[in-house]
């Protein structure tokens, strides 16, 4: 699920901005202005039953064309907050993104979003052969039967 997500955010960046996007490692040498986005911290909280909640946390760094404009990171920035609030997956479902919040460091805009999913899985359920019973009432009247 974490890789939709990733294709889902990288969908929605090369339609709002169109610059190159990078997600596993970023190439020394490359051009700006560039996105690359990580991998914080995901975790899995169990729920009831089968169900857990899952919580995806990213960073997408924003590589600006000059590392000493802040007012372009900015400007970036409120895009960000407005184009990855939602993002549809590839799959055409849309997702909800929370704990939106961004800091420049070094000349580098990181964005943070949180992605949460409650997930299902289905459990594997082992069904009886036969059921042999007896149903005593009194000492007179005794039943007894198969169920199937």
């Amino acid at each position: 699920m974490l890789n939709e997500i990733i294709k889902g955010i990288s969908m929605t960046l090369s339609s709002t901005f169109g610059f190159e996007i990078f997600q596993n490692r970023v190439e020394q040498g490359f051009e700006t202005p560039c996105f690359f986005i990580s991998v914080l911290k995901p975790e899995a909280s169990p729920l009831l039953g089968q169900r857990s909640m899952r919580r995806y946390a990213l960073d997408v760094q924003y590589f600006p064309t000059e590392t000493r404009k802040n007012d372009e990171m900015y400007q970036v920035a409120d895009r960000l907050m407005e184009s990855l609030e939602f993002i549809r997956l590839p799959e055409g479902d849309l997702l909800h993104g929370t704990h939106i919040s961004y800091e420049v460091v070094d000349g580098v805009l990181h964005f943070f979003v949180i992605y949460t999913l409650s997930m299902y899985r289905p459990a594997e359920s082992t069904y009886m052969e036969t059921l042999e019973t007896e149903v005593n009432t009194s000492e007179k009247n005794t039943m007894k039967g198969k169920v199937k």
